[in-house]
């Protein structure tokens, strides 16, 4: 996905975050802000600060870099790690997410 130099910071968010399937409430959830917040990220309404521009970097699995400037290096993982990544950002439960490492790591193990 190579940026262009037309695109905005916006743009490319709203990019990112449609390639790993999250709605602007999911990407909000992550975030701990609110939706409208994230909105206004995505239509350049509001100047975002360099440490928030870090942390939406990994909520969507990029680089700041891919997001202020669109450099190509924008995925730094493949793309069904970046949807299961995405996923367990969401997963607030604590034992689910300790289940689901056990069977990962079985499975990654070859243990069925």
């Amino acid at each position: 996905m190579k940026g262009t130099v037309n695109e905005t910071m916006g743009m490319r968010i709203k990019k990112r975050r449609a390639v790993l399937a999250m709605s602007q409430d999911d990407l909000a959830e992550v975030m701990n802000v609110p939706k409208t917040t994230i909105s206004s990220y995505e239509n350049d309404r509001i100047d975002i600060k360099g440490s928030v521009i870090i942390e939406l970097a990994r909520s969507l699995g990029t680089t700041p870099d891919y997001l202020l400037l669109g450099r190509d290096n924008e995925n730094v993982t493949d793309p069904y790690l970046e949807k299961m990544m995405s996923l367990l950002q969401r997963l607030k439960d604590e034992k689910a997410r300790e289940l689901l490492a056990v069977q990962v790591s079985a499975l990654v193990n070859g243990v069925r």
